[in-house]
C-alpha cells in the first residue's frame, strides 16, 4: 500500500495523469509519542501518540504491537478493548490517558526515562507504520 500511495502521489504531479488523482488515499503520519516508565521488568504500562490522516480517504487503526511487551492492546478511556479506531480524512486522533490509548502488558524490560520504544501500528488502508514512544514519568494522581 505504501508503494501505491507513493506512485499515486507522483502521478498526481503529472498533468496527463489527473484521472489517477480522483482515487483518494489516506496519508498517515505518527507524531512522537510517550509511554509511562516502569520500575522493573514484567510491569504493565500505557502508551500515547497522535495519528494524523492528511489524505482524502478514511483509514482504520486495527492494532498495535510493541515488541518489548508480552501483549499490546488498543483500549478505550475505561480500559475496554477496542477492535479498531477510525481516522477520517483530515482528522488527527490522539491516543491519550483520558481517551483511547495503548496498553502494554508484561514489559520484558524496564521502560526507562527518555528510553525510546518502537511500536508497529497496523491500518486497513495503509502499510504498517512504526511509531516511537519516549519513556516519561507517570504523573502522580
Amino acid at each position: 500500500m505504501m508503494l501505491r500511495s507513493l506512485l499515486l502521489a507522483v502521478a498526481c504531479l503529472l498533468p496527463t495523469a489527473l484521472p489517477a488523482c480522483a482515487d483518494p488515499i489516506s496519508i498517515l503520519t505518527l507524531d512522537q509519542g510517550t509511554v509511562w516508565q516502569t520500575e522493573k521488568p514484567g510491569m504493565d504500562s500505557e502508551g500515547f501518540i497522535q495519528i494524523r490522516n492528511s489524505g482524502g480517504s478514511p483509514d482504520t487503526l486495527t492494532g498495535v504491537s510493541c515488541s518489548i511487551a508480552d501483549s499490546t492492546a488498543l483500549v478505550d478511556a475505561s480500559g475496554a478493548p477496542l477492535a479498531s479506531l477510525d481516522i477520517a480524512p483530515g482528522q488527527t486522533v490522539t491516543l491519550s490517558p483520558k481517551g483511547p490509548h495503548i496498553v502494554l502488558t508484561g514489559a520484558r524490560y524496564r521502560i526507562k526515562k527518555n528510553g525510546i520504544l518502537p511500536c508497529a501500528f497496523n491500518f486497513t488502508g495503509s502499510d504498517e507504520l512504526v511509531g516511537y514512544l519516549n519513556g516519561v514519568a507517570r504523573p502522580r494522581s
